[in-house]
């Protein structure tokens, strides 16, 4: 009797191979099967615009055009649709309020790749909105769906009725035209030609910004805040800022600044007044503390010697330098 390989190749009957032939073909065909029958979409976006998969932009940068690319595989027995969701769900065609972005037609086999351009204002006018009206934040899925082939054991395709989201991973166009609230005043400490600024992050921001401002008088005899002399941006993850460049013995208004994701800046904190302080480094403070100008480590005042001043004045400077 031929071989299972034989019969398989003669056009033999599966029936008539033995059962651990039959098994194996059975498996090797439902593994093709199921290969073939899986369309799958990967979407890419530079690093730039795109963070922990969402796309977030401010009113200012509403019409502005952001891309990602895709690539696909597998076979499309009905159209690959491309589009952005108004309500998050990606298991659908689209309709109603949901924007259009692209189409792959049936059957077609050399359309792998593509761009994708998203607008947030082109997404909001879908549902009847404008960057103007829209007020609060509004999230848009970025969808690629399409019902998926099945192949039984024996080569027969079939598509399925419903549509199945194919699309990884799930992105996410976020308009957000609400600045983030607005910063309590920083705490403020006089370093030698500068100030230590400590800040409170709202829960609503990327980024922190803090200003150091000159004071001028005003008409009525009061101070108010003048031109800003330095500004420094740092992550919520760094919130003391150390403002250098500053004129010791010169008073300072100093306030922060959140910033959200989409860029949209709150208001401005209140302000703390700071005033730079002049240091006369290790040995001018070691004999402001009492320490002698000779004779090493001999006693100074008070029966403590000038090695215990010396080190306990260490310790405070040092401790005075981490906490700026």
């Amino acid at each position: 009797m031929p071989s299972g390989r034989e019969c398989v190749s003669c056009g033999l009957p599966l029936a008539s191979l033995g059962v651990p032939m039959r098994l194996i073909l059975v498996g090797l065909l439902l593994f093709a099967s199921t290969a073939l029958g899986q369309q799958t979409v990967t979407f890419t976006a530079s690093p730039n615009i795109l963070q922990n998969n969402r796309i977030v932009v401010s009113q200012a940068d509403c019409t502005a055009e952001r891309t990602v690319t895709w690539s696909r595989t597998g076979l499309l027995c009905e159209t690959l649709y491309f589009w952005l969701s108004s309500d998050g769900a990606c298991t659908r065609a689209p309709a109603g309020a949901d924007l259009l972005l692209q189409q792959v037609a049936a059957g077609d086999t050399t359309t792998t790749t593509g761009t994708l351009t998203l607008r947030a204002s082109a997404a909001l006018e879908a549902g009847g909105d404008t960057c103007e009206s829209q007020t609060a934040t509004a999230t848009f899925r970025l969808c690629a769906s399409t019902p998926r082939v099945t192949v039984d054991v024996i080569g027969n395709q079939t598509c399925a009725d419903t549509f199945s989201s194919v699309g990884t991973p799930a992105i996410d166009l976020v308009y957000d035209p609400e600045p983030p609230s607005a910063p309590s005043a920083p705490a403020v400490t006089g370093l030698d030609g500068a100030l230590s600024a400590t800040v409170t992050v709202p829960s609503d921001s990327a980024s922190m910004v803090v200003e150091v401002l000159s004071l001028v008088g005003g008409e009525d005899g009061g101070v108010g805040t003048g031109e800003v002399v330095n500004s420094k941006v740092q992550a919520v993850s760094n919130t003391v800022f150390r403002m250098d460049g500053l004129e010791n013995g010169v008073e300072y208004a100093v306030r922060a600044i959140a910033i959200d994701a989409a860029g949209n800046r709150s208001e401005p904190s209140a302000v703390t007044l700071g005033t730079p302080i002049a240091s006369d480094g290790f040995y001018g403070g070691y004999l402001d503390a009492g320490g002698s100008e000779t004779g090493g480590c001999a006693a100074a005042g008070g029966g403590i010697t000038g090695c215990a001043v010396l080190a306990s004045l260490g310790i405070w400077l040092s401790s005075r330098r981490k906490r700026s």
